[in-house]
């Protein structure tokens, strides 16, 4: 790993937790890792939180690299919450923390104890129902370019103006129309329709955005802030006061979740 930079990297999130014991100390279980007093190999004995990618190494022996100031032994079982190092012949990974691997702790963690991924998806889902100003459940009645925008292709054609060339990055803005069925976060009138502005291109910008299509049924985590985080040009659009982003790939989730989410 490189040193000498003043510039501290914040840790990433845990996105791998398991729990495991301790198989060896101060070993690898792949070539590519230096060995020191920090490795550990460890046995994957459950999946709490996994991405898809991750899932076949349950039951399987793995490198973890400890935090500074952890302390194991051969033999002990804890709460592992990892997140990915280095991928060879095997997997290496950085634990951020170490707990007790107690009933209690790991039903804490996995709302969904048989699926991983599944639940690793609804800690993310939950994060963004917590920043949400707005959920509600309710169904796609129309899919439509937003007004503004249209009139401002007809404005351009009436006057024979040359549109302006679109930058690969460009959202290509649609609106959801929302038949509200109930209010779970926020205040809206259950009885009126919600506007969702969301992006239809599939640039890497925008690939995870959910794209939204009449008929759609779900629950809907919006938010008036997410556009304060991109570039101007890149993103730019305004909401009105019925009107709402979800750019997440969590800000959409089945009427099944409900009952997590709120």
């Amino acid at each position: 790993m490189a040193t000498g930079s003043t510039t501290e990297t914040p840790t990433p999130q845990a996105n791998f937790v398991f729990q495991g014991t301790v198989q060896r100390l101060n070993a690898a279980t792949m070539s590519q890792v230096p060995v020191s007093n920090r490795t550990v190999v460890v046995r994957v004995d459950r999946l709490i939180l996994a991405p898809d990618t991750l899932t076949d190494y349950a039951g399987q022996e793995i490198t973890v690299q400890l935090a500074s100031g952890d302390d194991v032994a051969v033999g002990q079982t804890f709460i592992f919450s990892t997140h990915g190092w280095i991928f060879g012949d095997g997997l290496a990974v950085q634990a951020v923390k170490l707990e007790q691997a107690t009933t209690s702790a790991i039903a804490a963690m996995s709302a969904h104890p048989d699926d991983p991924v599944r639940s690793l998806h609804l800690r993310a889902a939950r994060q963004q129902a917590d920043s949400a100003n707005l959920i509600v459940s309710g169904r796609v009645s129309a899919v439509r370019v937003p007004a503004r925008e249209s009139q401002a292709r007809i404005s351009a054609m009436a006057t024979g103006r040359t549109a302006e060339r679109i930058s690969e990055h460009a959202p290509m803005w649609q609106e959801a129309v929302i038949d509200v069925e109930a209010v779970h976060k926020g205040q809206h009138d259950a009885k009126k329709q919600v506007v969702i502005r969301f992006p239809t291109s599939t640039d890497v910008r925008w690939r995870e955005a959910p794209k939204f299509h009449a008929g759609q049924e779900g629950v809907f985590l919006l938010h008036k802030a997410q556009l304060q985080t991109m570039p101007t040009a890149m993103a730019a659009t305004t909401l009105e006061d019925d009107e709402y982003t979800a750019l997440n790939a969590e800000d959409f989730q089945s009427l099944d979740e409900l009952s997590h989410l709120t």
